[in-house]
């Protein structure tokens, strides 16, 4: 019986919407979502922070949902006003339930009514729809991450880039997003605590740092906001990239840049700085001093002196004052280089434990030089020259042991970026690769002490070891000392590696026979 009270006691606080830890149990208040499920820490966090409450055994996880429920759901996650009112929808009247909600959301922008002056709340809400109420609810990056039925252009590319940018969604398995998919109650649930998530992260460091690797294709490009608020933006990619690059920085609410690092000349690099030197203010242009004839370098450089940009060039050494929290110092820089890839600044960044070696394009001989002089160990590495085996040496990567290693470059390019073999190292050193071209923008936080990357883990293809045969069954006696195993060596390195397949060592008529490993001369090998 007391057991019994207790339970009706919760159930009627959680149907008052108030408040519980994640001690709860969504499959306690719903029979359908049990915690094996793939929604049901998703549901768990709406129903703590009061998005949607009990008041049925089963929360209809299968369910399709309408526009009324989407537009609740999203106004409570934004903490709009629920007070029912007039709207200016003839089919949601003041006395609709539901009628502050739908009007607030309309207010927020977040969804909109009909021609006709209804809003149709029993209308069935497809994913695509759905992302656009996400996107127009939330702060998030913009995004550039296409799916194969979601190609830029299309109705839905703005929105669904978006929430794939914030790690909101990575779609289907297959690549697709199927936005013409109607919308389940469970994936409703999951996209919206996501974004609720993201939105929290934004402010739940407000001394933290974030780092945005941004999807520029065939190209590099990263952008810094620094504990303190500052910015600095490294590369911005070809010319084809730069209205990327500034409508991303837009997204964020970039105003002015403190500074805009040129790593070195060649026109993926810089290509889009041009577009950026044109629409924000900046307060320092740091080059590498790598002097070019392309026509993209010196419209980048006619560009600086036409918006009078502070220039300067850096020089191995310098640390430059982004953040007093951080230490941002360049490990290379050569004007000199014969090669423009060896003329890259290479900066590493540290935030207290964390930190982020940023290299360019500099080759495997440049990493030798500066790995001999500075400490290169650091948690996040961008791999030099887009995963190229020109650079990010086996021998590099050891001294680096980063976490995590940044491939950008651009999907089915020309170079067969990243190689093989730049893979190979990073498994072999245990790092977590992440792709821009796989997953888009790739967005690193942190605190100093910890970090979060917004992106799923790449797969590294073609590197999964051979594993090692298994020794062929045998028809035969394999203790006899003569019986030969079909398709078994015949040359072993030592007793214990003949002892998998002979257990008993073999007799001197055997093509395994080797006098080294008859110690006693008896004409067995590797007897027990």
């Amino acid at each position: 019986m007391k057991n019994y009270v207790l339970g009706l006691v919760a159930a009627v606080l959680l149907v008052c919407n108030l408040s519980f830890g994640t001690t709860a149990s969504a499959n306690q208040v719903f029979t359908d979502v049990p915690a094996t499920h793939p929604n049901y820490h998703d549901t768990l966090y709406l129903l703590d922070k009061g998005v949607i409450s009990v008041n049925k055994k089963a929360y209809g996880i299968k369910d399709i949902v309408t526009r009324e429920e989407v537009a609740v759901m999203v106004a409570k996650a934004r903490n709009l006003d629920g007070t029912p009112r007039a709207t200016k929808f003839k089919d949601v009247p003041k006395s609709h339930p539901n009628s502050g909600y739908i009007q607030s959301a309309v207010e927020a922008g977040i969804i909109n009514g009909y021609e006709d002056g209804t809003f149709r709340p029993t209308v069935k809400v497809t994913r695509g729809h759905m992302a656009a109420f996400i996107a127009r609810g939330f702060t998030l990056p913009q995004g550039t991450k296409t799916f194969k039925d979601v190609k830029v252009g299309a109705t839905s590319y703005t929105a669904v880039s978006q929430l794939a940018a914030a790690n909101i969604t990575t779609g289907y398995p297959d690549g697709t997003f199927r936005p013409q998919n109607n919308l389940t109650r469970g994936h409703i649930s999951a996209f919206l605590a996501r974004a609720m998530k993201y939105q929290e992260s934004l402010t739940s460091m407000p001394n933290g740092m974030m780092v945005h690797f941004i999807d520029v294709g065939q190209g590099d490009s990263i952008f810094i906001k620094a504990p303190g608020g500052k910015t600095m933006l490294i590369d911005g990619g070809a010319k084809s990239a730069g209205d990327t690059v500034v409508a991303y920085l837009k997204s964020l609410h970039v105003s002015k840049l403190d500074y805009v690092v040129a790593t070195h000349p060649d026109a993926d690099h810089i290509g889009g700085l041009i577009d950026v030197v044109e629409n924000f203010k900046i307060g320092e242009f740091i080059d590498s001093g790598k002097t070019h004839t392309s026509a993209t370098y010196e419209q980048l450089m006619t560009a600086l002196v036409n918006y009078q940009v502070p220039y300067s060039v850096a020089k191995i050494g310098d640390v430059i004052a982004l953040d007093g929290k951080l230490k941002t110092q360049v490990l290379s820089v050569n004007a000199a280089a014969a090669d423009n890839n060896d003329a890259s600044i290479v900066l590493k960044v540290t935030y207290n434990k964390v930190s982020f070696l940023l290299t360019g394009d500099a080759g495997s001989e440049i990493e030798k030089l500066f790995a001999a002089k500075y400490d290169v160990k650091s948690t996040i590495l961008k791999a030099g020259h887009h995963g190229s085996s020109t650079s990010s040496s086996s021998e590099f990567l050891q001294k680096v042991q980063p976490a995590a290693v940044i491939l950008s470059y651009g999907k089915d390019n020309d170079y067969g970026h990243p190689h093989k073999e730049v893979l190979v190292n990073i498994k072999q050193i245990g790092a977590k690769a992440y792709s821009t071209a796989e997953e888009g923008t790739i967005i690193v936080q942190t605190d100093g002490n910890i970090h979060s990357v917004s992106a799923k883990e790449f797969g590294v293809p073609g590197t999964t070891p051979t594993p090692t045969p298994k020794p062929p069954a045998p028809s035969g006696d394999v203790n006899s000392g003569t019986y030969v195993i079909p398709g078994a060596p015949t040359t072993f390195k030592n007793c214990d590696a003949m002892r998998v397949y002979y257990p008993k060592g073999v007799r001197s008529s055997h093509p395994a026979y080797a006098p080294a490993r008859d110690g006693d001369k008896d004409g067995w090998a590797c007897e027990i």
